[in-house]
């Protein structure tokens, strides 16, 4: 279904509905701890339902609990934070400071640090017990978003190379992104804005799901996907699991995938009007698809079971390069059997030490594909065995100063916190398809209208102005193929193909549909390789790939059987001036590249590769043909 949704004079979205999956992608969640949560305040009251967990994974929990040695006179006001777990039940002035012997609030107080865990009091706090920890946290890249920056800036020219030169602070040899008033350029604000939200050096959002505190709190304190904003004890966890994570990698990015979550098109025709009588639940700022969820998530395997300390804690550096590095594979536990999270018997089978001891399945170099040693060498498993992919495409990002709240309403679920309250402040809960039977919020009327402002993450000054984004079409299936840094096949997904608007107060248009021109040069129009977290038992059929144009990156194309003709499928973008290209193809059907990577050395699939894979071989269709008979049908 397509559906077209006008921003303004000589600017259109075109917005395409993913089509709906099969019953057998349904997100698998048994196992799984299925406390109810409702809607987000946001957007209206609603009554809870059973559609999101209150953990992602079992609830923490909080054992050995045992009261606050010498309390002093904070318990007389703070009674349910009287204990803490055993590790930590200091006196309360030895993480939250202050002077427990004062008996007046104002005095007791002065000097209180009020989440010990905040990365600017750290080293006085958690640093004093774990020192070493303390120090690389703060350089790492889930404190500093270095990396995010560096792609970001490169994006849109700020810098020629996507090199890690800034951080969300100074620190460790980075320095602070550039204000816009110095930088002049439109990627340092819409970082500072609209992206750096999820940095440790910052709370976050207050949304459903996103509650957490800030440093160390963000990760050690037990916040479960609640609206009250508040953790389930006054304890320090060791670990969270998923939970945890997805308080920041939501959205349509990198982990809300791992649990089978896809984020709704942000335009409230693609939302439901209505669950059980009511407005539907949502979180992360939004409604999602329910997609199968991947198969580790559903073996009991958290995050922090691939993803190591060094990755997570970080190592104390920054490294120069933007392309992140995971030290745990695929082939430590399915091949090797060296991965920390597994145990080798003398057999040669592996368990999982985590969820009971479950046996690791081992690659079967007999496996048709495996055997094929093209896909040994040079193909990421995940290249294969990924059952879905975030493909969105066609970045529209609009920075309006002027105040045009209606226009926005319908797109109110756009995953942005400051422009869902400014939309909910001005449009009321008519910013949902249906408002609520009650708890109606009216709109404020025109002619009281302010202009939009909205805070800079990072230092919390407020400027006139507000990003809003849409998207030209948002897909999950069959991703494109490309090549990584490295070398290897590797799933490619549209990042920052970017289209830039920009309005000023007085409606006069400063920018209208631009492509930034990269540091390299060439527009941004970028697909980057990454590893989605969807990983099923089977992997992709042959003819998934070969054959297939929109796998090898001509987009999604029409073939003749008898004749070496196509048509594609997606018309030629029209609307973008200066540009004609279709938005999934990185390719042409000579094979010349239309759209690149900010990854360094990575790219499309060459001309000869690809003329390979469209045109199957005898080898392979009698391939195809044996693994109908032995590997496909054996299975079922």
């Amino acid at each position: 279904m397509m559906r077209v949704v006008t921003l303004m004079a000589g600017i259109t979205l075109m917005v395409v509905v993913a089509e709906s999956f099969s019953a057998s992608q349904e997100i698998v969640t048994s196992g799984h701890s299925q406390s109810l949560i409702p809607s987000s305040s946001t957007e209206g009251p609603a009554p809870a339902a059973p559609w999101f967990t209150e953990w992602w994974e079992e609830k923490p929990q909080l054992t050995g609990i045992i009261p606050c040695k010498e309390p002093g006179s904070c318990v007389s006001c703070h009674e349910a934070h009287a204990t803490m777990d055993a590790s930590h039940a200091f006196a309360c002035t030895r993480c939250h400071h202050g002077d427990s012997a004062a008996d007046q609030s104002e005095q007791a107080h002065k000097g209180l640090v009020r989440d010990p865990g905040d990365l600017n009091v750290v080293e006085s706090t958690c640093g004093s017990c774990h020192p070493e920890e303390v120090r690389r946290v703060k350089a790492s890249p889930m404190a500093l978003s270095q990396r995010m920056i560096a792609l970001t800036r490169f994006a849109f020219g700020a810098q020629r190379e996507p090199v890690t030169i800034h951080g969300t602070v100074d620190s460790n040899g980075l320095t602070r992104v550039p204000h816009p008033s110095r930088s002049s350029n439109l990627g340092d604000d819409l970082l500072r804005r609209s992206c750096l939200r999820c940095h440790l050096y910052t709370q976050g959002s207050k949304r459903w799901g996103e509650h957490r505190g800030k440093g160390c709190s963000a990760c050690h304190v037990p916040y479960p996907n609640s609206g009250d904003g508040k953790p389930i004890g006054h304890a320090i966890v060791r670990s969270l699991g998923v939970t945890a994570c997805l308080k920041c990698h939501n959205g349509n990015h990198v982990g809300a995938d791992y649990v089978g979550l896809y984020e709704r098109d942000f335009h409230r025709g693609f939302q439901a009007p209505y669950v059980d009588g009511a407005l539907p639940p949502r979180i992360y700022g939004g409604e999602q698809h329910r997609l199968s969820s991947d198969l580790h998530f559903q073996a009991g395997m958290s995050c922090a079971d691939c993803h190591t300390l060094d990755e997570i804690h970080g190592t104390g550096t920054s490294r120069s390069s933007s392309e992140r590095e995971v030290t745990i594979s695929c082939e430590s536990c399915h091949v090797r059997a060296d991965h920390p999270a597994v145990l080798k018997a003398s057999d040669g089978t592996a368990m999982l030490l985590r969820a009971g001891g479950r046996t690791v399945p081992s690659w079967r170099p007999d496996s048709l594909p495996h055997k094929v040693s093209a896909h040994r060498q040079r193909l990421k498993c995940s290249a294969c065995h990924a059952a879905w992919s975030f493909q969105d495409y066609g970045f529209h990002l609009m920075l309006e100063e002027r105040a045009d709240y209606w226009k926005w309403a319908p797109t109110a679920q756009q995953n942005d916190p400051q422009v869902q309250g400014l939309l909910m402040r001005y449009v009321g809960t008519f910013v949902n398809f249906v408002p609520p039977a009650s708890g109606t919020v009216a709109p404020v009327p025109e002619d009281q209208w302010e202009l939009p402002v909205t805070q800079d993450w990072l230092t919390g000054e407020k400027r006139l102005g507000a990003w809003y984004r849409g998207y030209t079409a948002r897909r999950w299936e069959k991703p494109p193929l490309g090549l990584d840094g490295r070398g290897r096949v590797s799933i490619m997904r549209p990042m920052h193909q970017y289209v830039v608007s920009h309005v000023d107060k007085e409606g006069k248009l400063l920018l209208d549909r631009v492509v930034p021109t990269t540091g390299g040069g060439f527009p941004a129009l970028l697909f980057n390789p990454y590893s989605p977290h969807t990983i099923g038992k089977k992997g992709r059929a042959c003819h998934d790939c070969h054959g297939n144009p929109k796998v090898l990156g001509l987009g999604n194309l029409l073939r003749g059987f008898e004749k070496p003709t196509s048509t594609a499928v997606w018309s030629q973008e029209t609307q973008i001036p200066g540009h004609r290209f279709r938005w999934d193809a990185l390719v042409d059907e000579k094979g010349a590249v239309v759209q690149r990577s900010s990854h360094p050395g990575a790219r499309p699939l060459d001309q000869e590769t690809i003329r390979r894979l469209l045109n199957p071989s005898d080898t392979h269709r009698a391939a195809w043909s044996l693994y109908l008979k032995r590997d496909l049908l054996r299975s079922y």
